[in-house]
């Protein structure tokens, strides 16, 4: 160990003099070096690291937590979206148009009805001993007035008698009553539609169902027949009710189609729990005959976010959850810690402060929606439309990491907050930082006693060593140790230098032989699996449960081959692969090894892609622009056969010396398989890729194939990346029964504006005039009517785009037709043409053209045999 009071300079009078380096002992001066040398070391590495990790582990947290939140709050927009389609496909319905017809009826002939005093009693006993008792319980500390809830009207009593009061079913099974027996015309009509509205609420799930008349705002069918059935919004507590509100909504804005909302609020015939409503009118023609309205369900809405409670496994561990806040700073979902342990919840949130009424609401109506008080900074900034991250205190009183935004929801001020505990949320640093603490100090005791150790062991031999060294720089093995030397160090560092100069250049030779390795290896494999193969992993093989798998052959090699010289063809389909795999790259896609012209990639192998089947097939379309461009400029004449199935695969290195990533299980099998069914420039998919983008692009069934091993496999062929909204359907088809009466007029027009835009169109048609305005008017009527299953007529519509080109129709004709089409109807239809009718029939007729278009560069292909 270092002797300081030997190797210390003396103080003379005060002063500390000759304190120089060089008056050290050589043993000093190393174990002195190591000790600073490493302490330095560790903390500027230690540092660094610690800076760094705890930067890039920060930002995945957030990012993670961020992506969380953004993905729940499409989840509750979407599930919103799909109750606004529903409400609006009911409300067009025509068994809904004639119910609503016919109850109605039937309840206006119930208003003069004479109502006995049996019945009275009998209503007003339900009221004593039924209602009342349950809703008080729930009331803070208003006491009831049967007069504001008894309904006044002769109908709604006359219905309230026959439907609840009478009724044989218990409270909450009213609805099980399909005929009252009185022989009136709302009972027969009653009846007959109570179970149709079963199928509805059984299969949307909703809390209720509502139909309503426009002009009286009578309720005239409930489907659970709560209290509110047959009253009128003009009557006690039910005038300020949130469905009372939702029908004056609806009257001022009653376009058909539209969709208004009522936020959660009490709602005194559900026993005063919180409620929510979505309306709409209902036309028959352009007559607004009622309102539909339906109550949402709660757990559909919970479910839509919580995805069946899977928290820990979508990424909230065992703290976090995500939840809504409306704008009046209350929940407008569930939450987690209620759903899980309601008791618990209890006992945790009453040190918040809140009392014990609203705690008893939460029990009565098992939930938290407009009960539980959200006052966090986090909730503010989401309700003021901010979106960010940041560490607050959440309504359990905890230190959380809160994502937050709004969340659009029908115009509803609300916003969503993925939140988890601090404590384990940063977990992974809090470990790190420990691992730090105690790596470093045991380096440092280490290093400190290895230092003494070393200081001793190189300095008596010091000598000889530098004498070796010189003799080792020259190239002689029998070393001899031979020391005369002034300056050990000044010795050491001449010789070693050159040692030092050889070391560095065998280095660099060896550090340029792995990087050409390692550039081999990651041309080889997927970056991802290469990493694991440079840190020492020897038998790689993973087990994937879903990826989509894409498979493409290049077909007319052969052709272009008789006529390009085997460099040109080399060239071209370099280029082409090369630009394959930039897309492929750019989509979040990986090539597998491809075999002659097939092109097979893969999409979350190594890399977990939610949307992977999505990006699987905008990769196949690119994939054929790509291959329309190089025949424009290479003069080819080639094209895709392109199959795409998602399902489980296991991938694994291969091989030894020369190995390789490959993939292989039933998915690939499959995809491998049906390659061969899909038409030239066609996407062929399986079920498992449909299912997921049916929404968003247009398929058409394509026959079943049959499989070896595995039977028969239902396929679909992608036609287009468009999908006609169920609003804009409607419109061109409403617009289009406006034309109908006038269609020989209609196509007069049109001809007249098409031959005015384009005379040198005139001559394909050769026939007699008349007859060929019928068959366009025949021909748009089938269109339309097919639009709302586009499907049955895509066939039809290829082969008019087919006999179109045979006929001589150019592409750049369709914008012409188009541009006739449109004024022809903004003609004839006049004011009724508005910017959505015009818009919706854009669409409609751009859907169909491009799909007549696609066709029409098909029987381009056949003809010059690809």
């Amino acid at each position: 160990m270092l002797n300081l009071q030997n190797r210390l300079p003396k103080f003379r009078n005060g002063s500390l003099i000759n304190l120089r380096l060089g008056n050290w002992t050589i043993q000093s001066k190393l174990q002195a070096l190591l000790m600073a040398v490493s302490f330095g070391s560790v903390v500027v590495v230690s540092g660094i690291g610690w800076y760094r990790t705890q930067a890039i582990l920060k930002t995945k947290i957030t990012e993670q937590l961020a992506g969380i939140r953004t993905t729940k709050a499409e989840q509750i927009e979407a599930y919103f979206e799909d109750l606004n389609n529903q409400v609006a496909m009911l409300a067009a319905d025509g068994n809904i148009v004639k119910a609503m017809v016919e109850l109605n009826g039937g309840f206006r002939t119930l208003e003069n009805n004479l109502i006995s005093p049996e019945w009275d009693t009998a209503l007003n006993a339900y009221y004593t001993k039924e209602f009342f008792p349950r809703l008080q319980k729930n009331l803070t500390s208003e006491v009831v007035n049967p007069s504001v809830y008894i309904p006044t009207g002769q109908a709604a009593r006359y219905l309230q008698y026959h439907y609840i009061a009478s009724n044989p079913n218990p409270v909450g099974k009213k609805n099980k009553l399909l005929d009252a027996g009185d022989g009136s015309n709302y009972t027969k009509a009653h009846a007959k539609y109570q179970s149709f509205f079963a199928e509805i609420i059984e299969k949307f799930g909703y809390y209720d169902l509502f139909l309503i008349n426009p002009q009286t705002e009578d309720i005239i069918y409930s489907y659970f027949k709560e209290t509110d059935f047959a009253t009128s919004r003009l009557q006690g507590f039910y005038s300020d009710s949130a469905l009372t509100n939702l029908v004056q909504k609806v009257q001022a804005n009653p376009t058909q189609g539209s969709i208004q909302i009522a936020d959660f609020k009490p709602y005194r015939p559900s026993y005063n729990a919180p409620a929510a409503f979505l309306a709409t009118p209902i036309y028959s023609g352009s007559n607004k005959i009622g309102i539909l309205a339906v109550q949402v369900p709660i757990n559909k809405m919970n479910q839509a976010l919580n995805r069946n409670n899977s928290w820990e496994t979508s990424g909230l561990q065992k703290t976090g959850e995500a939840y809504l806040v409306g704008p009046d700073s209350l929940m407008r979902s569930i939450s987690r810690f209620w759903v899980e342990d309601p008791k618990k919840y209890q006992n945790v949130i009453r040190y918040t402060g809140i009392d014990q009424r609203t705690l008893q609401l939460m029990e009565s109506f098992n939930t938290t929606i407009r009960l539980q008080k959200v006052n966090s900074s986090a909730a503010q900034a989401a309700l003021e439309g901010k979106q960010g991250m940041m560490v607050t205190r959440n309504y359990r009183g905890r230190e959380v990491l809160s994502s937050y935004s709004p969340v659009k929801v029908n115009g509803l001020n609300w916003g969503i907050l993925a939140e988890m505990e601090v404590g384990e949320a940063y977990r992974p640093l809090y470990r790190l930082q420990a691992i730090l603490l105690i790596a470093a100090a045991l380096f440092l005791l280490g290093t400190a006693f290895l230092a003494a150790v070393a200081a001793k062991m190189f300095t008596s031999p010091l000598y000889r060593l530098t004498d070796s060294a010189r003799k080792l720089a020259a190239g002689e093995l029998d070393v001899e140790v031979d020391v005369n030397l002034q300056d050990e160090f000044g010795e050491l560092a001449t010789e070693f230098k050159q040692v030092g100069n050889k070391l560095r250049q065998t280095e660099e030779e060896l550090e340029t032989k792995k990087q050409e390795s390692d550039f081999l290896l990651q041309n080889i494999l997927p970056t991802a699996i290469a990493e694991r193969r440079k840190q020492g992993e020897a038998t790689i093989a993973d087990n994937l449960k879903q990826v989509t798998l894409l498979n493409a052959h290049l077909a007319g090699i052969s052709e272009l081959n008789k006529r390009l010289s085997p460099q040109k063809m080399t060239e071209l389909l370099t280029e082409l692969f090369d630009e394959f795999d930039d897309s492929a790259e750019r989509y979040g896609l990986e090539r597998q090894n491809s075999l002659g012209t097939s092109y097979m990639a893969v999409c979350g192998l190594t890399q977990v892609r939610f949307d992977h089947s999505k990006r699987t097939v905008d990769f196949a379309l690119d994939m054929l622009d790509i291959i329309q461009r190089l025949n424009v400029n290479y003069n080819s004449a080639l094209a895709l056969r392109i199959s795409i199935h998602a399902g489980p695969v296991t991938a694994g290195v291969i091989g030894t010396e020369r190995f390789r990533y490959s993939i292989w299980g039933e998915t690939a099998y499959i995809v491998s398989s049906l390659q061969s069914q899909a038409d030239l420039n066609h996407i062929l998919v399986t079920r498992s890729v449909y299912e997921r983008l049916a929404d968003s692009y247009t398929f058409i069934k394509s026959p079943v194939v049959k499989i070896q091993g595995l039977g028969e496999v239902e396929i679909w062929t992608l036609i287009t990346t468009k999908k006609l909204a169920p609003t804009q359907v409607e419109l061109v088809q409403s617009s289009f029964e406006k034309v109908k009466p006038i269609a020989d007029r209609t196509a007069e027009l049109f001809y007249q504006r098409l031959f005015e835009l384009s005379p040198s169109v005139r001559h394909l048609f050769k026939g007699e005039m008349k007859e060929q305005e019928r068959k366009l008017m025949h021909t748009l009527a089938l269109a339309v009517e097919g639009l709302r299953q586009p499907e049955n007529i895509i066939p039809a519509v290829q082969d008019l785009g087919r006999r179109h080109a045979g006929y001589g129709v150019k592409t750049e004709y369709y914008d012409i037709l188009s541009d006739a089409l449109l004024w022809t109807l903004a003609q004839v239809l006049g004011v009724e043409f508005t910017a959505p009718v015009r818009k919706a029939w854009e669409e409609a007729y751009t859907f169909l053209s491009e799909i007549m278009k696609e066709a029409a560069a098909e029987l381009e292909l056949k003809k010059i045999g690809v």
